[in-house]
């Protein structure tokens, strides 16, 4: 009976450990403060999530012990850590942003040029349901920009059911190999979205940055927080529909599979993948379309 009883308490042990959360805590490793909204993936794996106001993270997912765990966020050096038996603590190091100089022209009369144009066909849209996905879109530069060259303001449609959906925006530097390389700015760009579908704005003028010859990306991030949580509700029993109905919101806009040279790209498992990649899943669907207003 003994024997019995030490069995049952070893898989009751292993079982626990099995499905015990990884926690952990972001902070800044100069000054020890709580980082917020960076993005963490486990690497190679479809598991993510973003860390609190707090600096805080959980990750309720069994196995991940060994593995490691990729850490970004604006203002700091790409991480990669392991993932331990139990908490951990990761300290981010600062990093310098190299911004180019801009030489802004004033002008008397202002004139804007929209780029990429919004309508209102909203057939195909992305989303989460709990993995910190960002998603990109290129937008190459043209002869024709040069009358009025600075970015003025990104406008995207959003799909909230919720109110105030918080989420992060990013302009981008062609990196290697053409995908999404490093920020322009070195300020986070948060955008809020309205419950319905909406065509939100985010103004960029006050960063006076000029087109790339290059070109650029566009990219939004999705942030998994308890505000941004919605979990439907049965309008006929009025009983939540269960965790696999869990979204984090907003969605957004994107182009159908059928659209050619729509130039997405998706951060997904800790790296950038060209949506073209991505035959015959989700994420071939995941390349966002954004519009893009020049000024002089």
């Amino acid at each position: 009976m003994k024997h019995v009883f030490l069995q049952l308490f070893f898989l009751l042990c292993a079982s626990v450990a099995g499905f015990s959360q990884v926690k952990g805590i972001i902070v800044d490793k100069s000054t020890g403060k709580p980082v917020a909204f960076a993005n963490i993936w486990v690497e190679n794996e479809n598991v993510g999530s973003t860390s609190s106001e707090k600096g805080e993270f959980s990750l309720s997912q069994v196995g991940l012990q060994g593995k490691t765990l990729v850490i970004s966020c604006l203002g700091y050096e790409r991480t990669r850590v392991p993932i331990p038996a139990g908490s951990l603590r990761v300290a981010l190091t600062p990093s310098a942003i190299a911004l180019k100089e801009v030489t802004v022209k004033k002008s008397t009369k202002r004139h804007k040029f929209i780029v990429n144009k919004l309508d209102e066909h909203t057939a195909y849209s992305f989303g989460s349901n709990g993995t910190p996905w960002i998603v990109a879109q290129y937008i190459p530069y043209k002869p024709g920009y040069a009358a009025t060259p600075f970015l003025d303001e990104v406008s995207l449609v959003a799909l909230s059911n919720i109110k105030n959906a918080t989420f992060k925006l990013h302009l981008l530097h062609v990196g290697e190999n053409g995908a999404p390389g490093e920020e322009m700015v070195s300020v986070p760009l948060m955008g809020v979205a309205q419950k319905g579908i909406k065509t939100v704005k985010l103004d960029v003028s006050q960063h006076d940055l000029k087109m790339p010859e290059q070109g650029l990306f566009i990219a939004f991030e999705w942030l998994i927080l308890k505000q941004n949580r919605y979990e439907p509700v049965d309008p006929d029993t009025g009983q939540k529909e269960g965790p696999t109905r869990v979204s984090y919101e907003p969605s957004i806009r994107c182009y159908g599979p059928d659209k050619e040279n729509a130039n997405g790209w998706i951060y997904h498992q800790g790296k950038w993948t060209s949506t073209h990649q991505r035959e015959g899943d989700a994420i071939t669907f995941a390349a966002p379309h954004f519009q893009l207003t020049l000024s002089n």
